[in-house]
């Protein structure tokens, strides 16, 4: 059969298994068995599909995985995201918009010991939006600010995402993790700048504000189709479950912390975070050892913090986390293992080494052609979570990228931060359902707050896309 038939029912297949809410690993490891069948025999779909788990799960490198994800289950139990949010709003009260940039800084803040966007989301959106919206923000700002803020988990290390895009694409990870740093950065400082000159017109003075909740109240279409709405709040849950966030966890730890709380939260996220990157920089331990060091530090910080409720409270705590990570941890594998299937048979098909000589051979510069790859991820992330993107779309694009002669943390780096807008671009944005879920916005009020600063994201790609050395700088002085 020839195998560009059979790469279409491939992934035909694997659509259609999503569509079917078969989970994503299980999807991948199905469709590329088949696709082995096809390509050559069933006794070699069979050995493949009895080799490929050990082979891709025994890389000492994927050990990062579980201790990132560890870490930022002690940091969410730990109650460090409203602590951090209550130290940043209590010093940007008086700043103009400076609720807004606090959210914005907390979440950077958040991300920097989590990794993850969907868990940064909900814990700081389940305190701050209504924060917001008493100090007169009008609410779609307000979720919008959030939910985009929320994006910053999978590019600010730690970051799963970046781990599993280095084992997928076989680039040095402590490079995809410090690259990161500076754009992850420049992407919070123009979102507060963005919400500094919008507070103006979104941020209602004190005299006017029961006229503006009056306007918020009653304002908001409610056009969103029943339909759209039950996937996307579906897949939120899915989201919340594989972050390891439970609602009801949520609900139960929003009591106001005490001032010093605060100062200590800051303190343990720049502990932990100088823990993980000045350790690479210095080179006193690896990027694993690193991240392991940083998961002991969140636990500690989870028992320093909370022994005053109790040993049962802290071991209640310790276990909810360690339980968690542990279900997170084996979603995380089983995308490694399906992805490792399907690339099996891209690989057997030829498929990465013909794309590239297609889309070498074009007769476009070879800026377009990565501009069009960056491009196609933005509907991806309309229909497709995070992970599924990676592992489906970088075995594909990321040798085609390498063979034009790009660097491949670069290019990485700005897939990343176009996952990022995929996590708030209607219909299934991932970041919105999660902040409207757990601040009780409507979703529509949240894709209304949340569609201007996908120009400020755009316009950060932008940037590094213009600015190769926005990202390149620090790996560099890694190497160096």
């Amino acid at each position: 059969m020839n195998p560009d038939l059979i790469t279409a029912i491939v992934f035909g297949l694997f659509f259609v298994l999503l569509i079917s809410e078969v989970p994503v690993g299980f999807a991948l490891a199905i469709s590329g068995a088949l696709g082995i069948t096809l390509l050559r025999d069933a006794d070699l779909a069979t050995s493949t599909l009895g080799s490929v788990p050990f082979r891709e799960t025994s890389t000492y490198s994927l050990a990062i995985i579980p201790m990132y994800i560890l870490l930022g289950m002690f940091a969410l139990h730990g109650r460090l995201a409203e602590r951090v949010y209550g130290f940043a709003s209590r010093v940007l009260r008086r700043v103009p918009g400076g609720l807004g940039i606090a959210t914005v800084g907390a979440c950077a803040g958040f991300a920097a010991v989590s990794g993850s966007s969907v868990a940064t989301a909900a814990s700081i959106g389940k305190i701050s939006v209504h924060e917001m919206v008493k100090g007169g923000y009008k609410a779609p700002f307000a979720g919008g600010i959030v939910a985009i803020g929320g994006t910053l988990g999978i590019l600010i290390p730690p970051s799963v995402a970046m781990v599993l895009y280095g084992v997928i694409a076989r680039e040095s990870i402590s490079d995809l993790l410090v690259a990161g740093v500076v754009p992850g950065v420049l992407a919070a400082v123009a979102y507060s700048v963005f919400i500094a000159v919008r507070s103006r017109s979104m941020v209602v003075p004190a005299g006017a504000r029961l006229e503006d909740s009056l306007v918020v109240a009653g304002g908001g279409s409610a056009s969103t189709s029943a339909a759209t709405s039950s996937v996307g709040t579906d897949a939120a849950a899915r989201g919340l479950h594989e972050a390891g966030i439970d609602l009801r966890d949520l609900a139960a730890s929003t009591e106001e912390s005490t001032s010093g709380q605060q100062v200590r939260g800051v303190l343990w996220i720049g502990l932990i975070f100088g823990a993980i990157v000045v350790g690479m920089f210095s080179g006193l331990f690896t990027v694993i050892e690193s991240a392991a060091i940083g998961a002991v530090i969140a636990l500690v910080m989870l028992v320093v913090e909370n022994v005053r409720g109790g040993v049962r409270d802290v071991l209640t705590r310790g276990r909810d986390a360690i339980l968690e990570a542990a279900s997170v941890t084996s979603m995380a594998f089983a995308l490694v293992i399906g992805a490792g299937v399907l690339s099996t048979y891209l690989v057997m098909a030829r498929i990465p080494m013909r794309l590239t000589e297609f889309v070498v051979e074009l007769d476009l510069p070879p800026a377009v052609i990565v501009v069009l790859i960056l491009a196609i991820l933005i509907p991806l992330g309309m229909f497709l979570e995070t992970l599924s993107i990676l592992v489906i779309v970088v075995p594909l694009v990321h040798p085609v990228v390498v063979e034009l002669g790009y660097d491949g943390v670069w290019f990485a780096v700005l897939f990343v931060i176009m996952l990022e807008i995929g996590l708030v671009t209607p219909p299934i944005g991932m970041n919105t359902f999660v902040v409207s879920m757990t601040s009780g916005l409507k979703l529509e009020e949240v894709f209304q707050g949340v569609l201007p600063f996908l120009l400020v994201s755009l316009a950060v790609v932008a940037l590094v896309f213009t600015f190769p050395d926005l990202a390149l700088w620090l790996p560099g002085q890694l190497a160096d």
